[in-house]
């Protein structure tokens, strides 16, 4: 399983109990269970809260860390009907998630539980459907965050994970696709091991070091759009897919088509390339 594991913590709501127990004392309890190893009584605490306060502000970060119990005890059938549930409600995916914003600080809820249907359906070897719930937790509930560094870890996992998916369904053209826009570093997070699974994946194609002095030698720039406006990228086609050079801003004053080009030839991605079999 190549995921993220995320359980998240009891935020600090304002509530007067009067000596009466509340859901944020059966969340804390279940946290304390969870802390010490007990995972069956943690599952009771947080389905308790699940079952019995639907309404109350804890129930998606209780039937979120029920689903990562269950996922634990590798109970997958258990955990893809709690995490269901998620992709059911209405919660909040930018609710404070009170963890590392270097992370996220965003809980993320459809996102995760998009995620981990995928891995329970790929320990349970049912392929297809985790190939469908990982494009949902790319496309329909995407990784929210603040942070460029997030967000470029995010993309490399992704696309890692995409292609070992397609290896196991036997479609490892598939899985080259996936890892290609991965190969130049964007600077906010190590590819490197984009560059080794490529590199297993493109052993015995042929002429691959001529193709990409092509590509390179065919840059173009081309405008893309997103919810923050257009901007350009400079992109090549290799393999049947087009690639992006990242934009960097500590060097964007010289950010144009020949020193593209000359970056792209430096590029660990170039080397592993120039090294393959002409």
């Amino acid at each position: 399983m190549k995921t993220r594991l995320i359980l998240l913590l009891l935020l600090l709501f304002s509530v007067v109990a009067f000596g009466q127990k509340m859901p944020s004392d059966y969340f804390q309890e279940a946290h304390d269970y969870f802390e010490e190893g007990k995972l069956d009584k943690a599952l009771a605490g947080y389905m308790y809260i699940v079952e019995n306060h639907p309404r109350n502000e804890l129930y998606p970060r209780a039937l979120n860390n029920a689903g990562y119990i269950c996922l634990l005890q590798k109970k997958y059938k258990k955990a893809i009907e709690v995490f269901s549930l998620i992709l059911n409600g209405n919660q909040d995916e930018r609710e404070p998630s009170g963890g590392n914003i270097m992370a996220s600080p965003y809980a993320n809820y459809c996102h995760w539980a998009a995620c981990h249907i995928s891995d329970c359906y790929y320990e349970l070897r049912r392929y297809d459907s985790a190939l469908c719930y990982w494009a949902l937790a790319d496309t329909v509930y995407p990784f929210l965050s603040d942070c460029g560094n997030a967000y470029a870890e995010n993309d490399i996992h992704t696309s890692l994970h995409y292609a070992d998916i397609y290896q196991k369904l036997g479609q490892p053209d598939k899985a080259i696709e996936k890892l290609l826009p991965q190969v130049f570093n964007t600077g906010l997070a190590d590819n490197s091991k984009i560059l080794t699974e490529l590199k297993k994946l493109l052993a015995g194609k042929r002429k691959l070091p001529e193709k990409l002095d092509q590509a390179i030698d065919n840059v173009y720039l081309k405008t893309f759009t997103s919810n923050y406006g257009d901007y350009e990228r400079y992109c090549i086609q290799w393999l049947g897919v087009e690639i992006r050079y990242p934009f960097r801003p500590f060097n964007s004053t010289d950010y144009n088509k020949a020193n593209v080009m000359k970056w792209m030839r430096e590029s660990d991605f170039y080397q592993m390339v120039s090294n393959m079999k002409r």
